[in-house]
C-alpha cells in the first residue's frame, strides 16, 4: 500500500514538476536509438539520466545485479562480457513512478553464432484459458536473421485457425487461443544460410466452460423421525477445480458439508455430503444444493419432512368407470376390476399381503407392488370376475413400527329369479334372489293360463293384501326377498303372476288358482294327490337309476393287427404317464365354453407350457362339484385314451392334465383351444363311444 501510494504521488509530482522522459546513452556519451547491436563477449554499458532518481528494468530479473549501486538522477547498467542472454528490452523509469508514462527503453541484440533464439531458462510450459492471447518469448539475437517460421515440434504446420504475429524483440504472439492449439511448438529462422531452432514451447489451453455444472440429488423427498440422523449426498462434476458447491435451507442455517472429488475421464467428479446428526421438527423444509462455475450455476432441491411418530397412510384409487360407494364396488359378471392403493409410510414397509376370497387357491390373482422410497403403490388386477370371486379383498401392510390394512368389498349384479308357493288356503308367497335386492309385483288374470298378458289388471279385484320382507342377505352377493299375497274367497278361476325385478333384469313365476268357499278341502285333496304322484315318480326314478350304467368303465380301444385280428384294450388298464401332469397354480381359468350333466369346458390360460415364459390359450375339461366317483373314473379313462392315441390333426390334441390337489374340482385336463372341436359321447348299456369331428 505504501509503494502504491509513493507510485501515485511520484506520478503526480512528476507531472507537477514537468519532468521529461529519461534519456539513454552509451558509455561513450553518444545517444542511442531504439536498438543496440553488439557481439557476444563485448561489453554492454548503458547510462540513463532523468530529472529525478531513475533505475533500470532489465528483461531478466537476475540481471538487476548489473545496475549501479548509487541512487540518483543518473544510473548505469554495466556488463563487461555480454552473452546472448542479455538480448532483450531494457527500460529506464523514474523510481517514484515505476512503469509510468515517463520512461524510455532500448532493445539490445547480442549476436552469437551458436544461439539465434533466447528463451527463459525456467519451464516453457504455458497454460492459458480459451480466448486469451499468449506470447512465446523466442527472441532473436541477430536482427539479420531471415525465413522466420513457427511450427509444431513434429514438423507439422500450426493448427487451422491459429492467428500468429512475430516480433523479433518479443517473440511469437498467438491471438485468441483455442483448446485445439494444445501441442508442442518451436520457432526457427536462418542466419547466414543455417537454420536455427528455438527451445520447445508446450501449450495447454483450458477450455472455457459453456455450461454450469450438472447437480444431482438422489431423491426429491426425505422423511425422518425426530432424533434420527440425516445424511444427503449431492453429486456434480466440472472440468477443473474452479467450482463451488453450497447447501441452503429454506428457513435455517445448515452445518458445513464434507466434500470429496475424484478425476474421472478428464472431468472432476465432486460429491458433497451434508450430515445432520439428530433432526428436529424445525429441520423440515426445502434443502437446495447449488453447483457453480464460471459458466453459471445449477441447483437441485429436495424436501425434508421431520415427523414425531411413525405413520402409514393408505389411499385407494379406483377407476371412474367403476360403480362404487367408497370401498364397496358393484360389477356385472365377467367385468374387469383393478384395485389400486397408494401408500405413504415411515419407517419403510417391510411386508405387504393381499387376502382375497380365492386366497386358499394355489395362486392369487395377478398383482404388483412398486416402491418409490417412502411411497408405494399396490395393484391387483381382477379379470373377468365370476360370482365365486366376489367378496372382500384386503391389503395388509406392515412396517417395523406400525401395521395397517384396507378392504374392498366387491358385489356382483345378479338377475332375480322368482318362485311362487302355496303356503295355505289363503296365502301365496313369492321368493326371489338377486342383487340389488329385487322388488316384487303381483299380477292376476281370470282363467287358467301360462301367464297373464302385460295389460292385465292388478290385484284390486281380489281385494287382497301383500307384504314384502327381506329374509336373506349375503354381504357380497344376492339378497333374498319374500312377498306374501293374501287371497280372499272367490268363485273364479284365476292365474297369478309374481314378477321380481331390479336394475339387471326381471324374473317371474306363475300360479293357477281354483279357489272357492271349500278352498281348504280342495287344497287338502290336491295336496294328497300331489304327494301320491311324487311318490310314484320317486319310485320310478329309483328304478331307472338302478338300471343306469352310471358311466361304468366299459370303454374299449380296438386295434387292428395282422389283417382281421383285433386287440381289445380296457382303458382302465392303461397307465397314466406323469409327464402330462401340469402345475395347477400355472393354469388361470376363464369363461365357461360349455357344460354337460357332470362336467363342463372352460377357457383358460396356461403359463409355462412348452416354454418357461409362454402363455397358451387352452380349453379345460373338468368335473362339476357334484360329480360321482364313477364319472371321475370315466373322465380319467378319457384322459388315458387321448394320451394313448397321441397327436393327430383330426382329433383334439391333449396338452396336459391336473390330477393332483384341489378340493372341489378333483380333475382337469386341457386341450389346445385353437384345435378344439365338438366331442359327442354316445352311450349304450355297456359301452361309451367318443366321436370327435
Amino acid at each position: 500500500e505504501m509503494f502504491a501510494l509513493l507510485f501515485v504521488c511520484g506520478i503526480l509530482f512528476a507531472q507537477a514538476q514537468g519532468w521529461s522522459e529519461p534519456r539513454i546513452r552509451l558509455n561513450s556519451g553518444a545517444p542511442v536509438g531504439t536498438d543496440v547491436i553488439l557481439d557476444s563477449g563485448s561489453p554492454l554499458h548503458l547510462i540513463c539520466e532523468g530529472d529525478a532518481p531513475v533505475t533500470w528494468l532489465p528483461r531478466l530479473a537476475r540481471h538487476k545485479r548489473f545496475i549501479s549501486k548509487e541512487v540518483g538522477n543518473v544510473r548505469s547498467f554495466r556488463v563487461n562480457i555480454a552473452t546472448a542472454d542479455f538480448t532483450g528490452t531494457y527500460k529506464c523509469v523514474y523510481m517514484s513512478g515505476n512503469d509510468s508514462n515517463e520512461s524510455s527503453s532500448v532493445h539490445v541484440f547480442v549476436r552469437d553464432p551458436r544461439i539465434l533464439f533466447v528463451s527463459p531458462s525456467t519451464s516453457l510450459r504455458y497454460v492459458r484459458k480459451e480466448g486469451e492471447d499468449l506470447t512465446l518469448p523466442c527472441l532473436l539475437t541477430d536482427p539479420d536473421a531471415t525465413d522466420f517460421t513457427f511450427r509444431m515440434d513434429n514438423g507439422s504446420a500450426v493448427p487451422y485457425g491459429m492467428n500468429v504475429t512475430f516480433d523479433p524483440k518479443k517473440g511469437v504472439l498467438i491471438h485468441n487461443v483455442q483448446p485445439g492449439f494444445n501441442a508442442d511448438y518451436v520457432c526457427s529462422a536462418r542466419i547466414r544460410g543455417v537454420e536455427k531452432v528455438s527451445k520447445i514451447f508446450s501449450i495447454n489451453i483450458i477450455q472455457r466452460l459453456r455450461f454450469p455444472p450438472y447437480v444431482f440429488l438422489k431423491r426429491s423427498e426425505y422423511v425422518k423421525l425426530v432424533g434420527e440422523r440425516f445424511q444427503i449426498s449431492c453429486t456434480t462434476n466440472n472440468p477443473n477445480f474452479y467450482y463451488n458447491v453450497t447447501w441452503t435451507h429454506s428457513s435455517r442455517t445448515l452445518p458445513r458439508a464434507e466434500e470429496k472429488s475424484t478425476m474421472e475421464e478428464d472431468r472432476l467428479a465432486i460429491e458433497s455430503i451434508l450430515v445432520v446428526p439428530a433432526v428436529q421438527l424445525s429441520d423440515s423444509g426445502n434443502i437446495t444444493c447449488t453447483g457453480q462455475n464460471e459458466a453459471g450455476a445449477n441447483s437441485s432441491t429436495t424436501h425434508l419432512l421431520v415427523v414425531d411418530e411413525p405413520y402409514i397412510r393408505l389411499s385407494p384409487k379406483l377407476s371412474s368407470k367403476l360403480t362404487h360407494r367408497g370401498l364397496s364396488i358393484e360389477i356385472s359378471e365377467g367385468e374387469d376390476v383393478d384395485l389400486r392403493v397408494l401408500i405413504e409410510a415411515y419407517p419403510p414397509l417391510i411386508s405387504h399381503q393381499w387376502v382375497t376370497p380365492t386366497s386358499h387357491n394355489a395362486s392369487l390373482p395377478e398383482n404388483r407392488f412398486y416402491n418409490y422410497n417412502d411411497r408405494y403403490e399396490a395393484l391387483m388386477f381382477l379379470k373377468r370376475l365370476n360370482f365365486q370371486e366376489t367378496g372382500r379383498y384386503t391389503l395388509h401392510v406392515k412396517s417395523s413400527r406400525k401395521n395397517a390394512s384396507i378392504t374392498f368389498d366387491i358385489k356382483m349384479y345378479t338377475k332375480p329369479v322368482a318362485t311362487v308357493r302355496w303356503e295355505n288356503v289363503t296365502t301365496l308367497s313369492c321368493r326371489s334372489y338377486g342383487y340389488p335386492a329385487p322388488s316384487i309385483l303381483w299380477y292376476q288374470c281370470t282363467g287358467i293360463r301360462t301367464t297373464c298378458p302385460e295389460n292385465s289388471t292388478g290385484l284390486q279385484p281380489l281385494q287382497t293384501q301383500t307384504q314384502t320382507l327381506a329374509f336373506h342377505k349375503d354381504p357380497y352377493g344376492s339378497v333374498g326377498v319374500e312377498s306374501v299375497l293374501t287371497v280372499g274367497p272367490s268363485n273364479q278361476r284365476m292365474t297369478v303372476v309374481c314378477v321380481a325385478f331390479n336394475l339387471v333384469g326381471q324374473g317371474s313365476d306363475t300360479f293357477a288358482m281354483d279357489v272357492s268357499d271349500q278352498l281348504f278341502t280342495s287344497a287338502m285333496c290336491g295336496s294328497i294327490v300331489a304327494m301320491v304322484v311324487l311318490a310314484l315318480l320317486l319310485i320310478f326314478m329309483i328304478y331307472k337309476y338302478k338300471q343306469k350304467p352310471r358311466y361304468e368303465i366299459r370303454w374299449k380301444i380296438i386295434e387292428a393287427t395282422n389283417g382281421n385280428n383285433y386287440t381289445f384294450i380296457d382303458p382302465t388298464q392303461l397307465p397314466y404317464n406323469e409327464k402330462w401332469e401340469f402345475p395347477r397354480d400355472k393354469l388361470k381359468l376363464g369363461k365357461t365354453l360349455g357344460a354337460g350333466a357332470f362336467g363342463k369346458v372352460v377357457e383358460a390360460t396356461a403359463y409355462g407350457l412348452g416354454k418357461e415364459d409362454n402363455a397358451t390359450r387352452v380349453a379345460v375339461k373338468m368335473l362339476k362339484a357334484s360329480a360321482h366317483p364313477d364319472e371321475r373314473e370315466a373322465l380319467m379313462s378319457e384322459l388315458k385314451i387321448l394320451s394313448h392315441l397321441g397327436q393327430h390333426k383330426n382329433i383334439v390334441n391333449l396338452l396336459g392334465a391336473c390330477t393332483h390337489g384341489g378340493k372341489t374340482i378333483q380333475f382337469r385336463c386341457f386341450l389346445d383351444l385353437s384345435q378344439f372341436l365338438p366331442v359327442l359321447y354316445w352311450s349304450s348299456r355297456n359301452t361309451v363311444v367318443m366321436v370327435i369331428f
